[in-house]
């Protein structure tokens, strides 16, 4: 499977009579964005543009989605908006340096921060990009997976129609991702690819289909990168995967990177992370055996969210331990502030993602797209967390993938 993204670089983004994009500049029909995602689910339906340096808190984040579209102009996301046909092969339209979040009524209290400048944006990886901010009020009395859902096809839709912008356009550069067999016998590895399929507003989405309706399987890597799996999860802000950190994995693109020179890079072995125990001993025993058909010498497990989760990391661990593939976990928890909930001796190379629970003040800014007050309900806000002057006191756990499992921000550690 050969994937060709035609990257355009978004430089900055306006409101136009049309979708069009100019020397750099994305130019967004409003008009006709919003009568494309309308809903009879929402109440009120607008949307904003936030910028890299503007003095603006986008709060509460559900979701952030890169606008991409197949050269044909027909799918961005299989199974949601297209044919399953082609995902993870052929030429894909990509628009660099832009995105859609999803804002408005809180859909549930693991929801986040995006800060445009100031310290928060140091810690967030979308606070750089030229931001579409659907800005979405529920109707009352709408049931919360109901609300999600609407929300989140939202977002989908929304980045559909602006990727439209990019069919006759010539890309300002190709990237190729291929998965050619080495020629020499190098180290064979592979990525255990946790999904969220928990219930209650904790679900991923593939292939259109939730999570939860799903058995471990493997996939290309071409296919994340090309949108068959997208975020529908409300899970603690700081370590959520959005659908943005799915087209753009990190970690699957520094394995390409060192594909054929120091590794032999395998694929994704996806696993569900269902909250029963006999459904995670099902699927983890699974990801197990298809990394020992995959003949794989080790795996990378990043974790999304935390607690739960971390009882699949170490079933796996121990698992392709005792197999004899080696692992190496990636997950956010330094064990002092927040103690991991299981372990097992065979868990021996853990890289460090962060302590969520840092506390972070983020000063007043000129504009909120959102609600400001609903700091308040969101995991790593309280009460106390808003002062009068706007500013707010918060934990990092609030602030969009400041500590996700692919490493993708600033946190680090030094060698002495």
């Amino acid at each position: 499977m050969r994937l060709d993204l035609d990257i355009i670089e978004i430089n900055d983004i306006s409101f136009g009579e049309r979708n069009d994009i100019v020397d750099g500049m994305l130019i967004i029909d409003r008009q006709g964005l919003l009568d494309y995602i309308a809903d009879p689910s929402f109440e009120k339906l607008d949307v904003e543009l936030a910028k890299p340096g503007d003095s603006v808190r986008i709060i509460p984040v559900k979701d952030v989605i890169e606008p991409r579209i197949k050269a044909d102009g027909k799918t961005s996301f299989p199974g949601i908006i297209g044919e399953y046909d082609g995902c993870g092969e052929g030429v894909t339209k990509v628009l660099r340096g832009c995105s859609v979040v999803s804002t408005g009524t809180i859909v549930g209290f693991q929801e986040g921060i995006i800060d445009m400048s100031g310290p928060g944006a140091d810690y967030c990886r979308y606070s750089k990009l030229n931001n579409i901010v659907l800005v979405i009020e529920a109707k009352e009395g709408l049931w919360p997976a109901e609300h999600e859902a609407a929300v989140r096809e939202a977002g989908l839709k929304a980045a559909h129609y602006i990727a439209k912008a990019a069919l006759d356009k010539e890309p300002d550069r190709r990237e190729t991702y291929e998965l050619e067999r080495p020629a020499e016998d190098l180290p064979k590895v592979g990525i255990m690819y946790m999904i969220m399929a928990q219930g209650l507003l904790h679900d991923n989405y593939l292939y259109g289909t939730d999570a939860k309706r799903l058995h471990t399987t493997l996939l290309h890597p071409n296919e994340v990168f090309d949108g068959a799996l997208v975020n529908g999860c409300c899970v603690v802000a700081g370590d959520k995967l959005t659908t943005y950190d799915h087209q753009n994995n990190t970690l699957v693109e520094e394995m390409y990177k060192r594909h054929g020179k120091e590794l032999d890079f395998r694929g994704l072995i996806v696993v569900p992370t269902y909250p029963g125990l006999a459904d995670k001993k099902r699927c983890c025993a699974a990801a197990v055996r298809l990394a020992e058909l995959m003949g794989l010498d080790g795996v990378a497990i990043p974790e999304e969210g935390g607690g739960n989760p971390e009882a699949d990391l170490m079933m796996i661990c121990r698992g392709c331990e005792n197999k004899g593939i080696r692992t190496v976990m990636m997950l956010g928890p330094d064990g002092v502030e927040e103690p991991i909930t299981d372990t097992t001796p065979e868990a021996d190379a853990i890289i460090n993602l962060g302590d969520c629970n840092a506390f972070i003040t983020l000063p007043p800014m000129d504009r909120v797209i959102g609600d400001a007050a609903q700091v308040r309900y969101m995991s790593g806000g309280s009460d106390e967390s808003l002062h009068d002057d706007g500013s707010v006191h918060v934990t990092l756990s609030i602030i969009m993938g400041s500590v996700i499992g692919q490493g993708t921000h600033r946190l680090s550690s030094y060698v002495y």
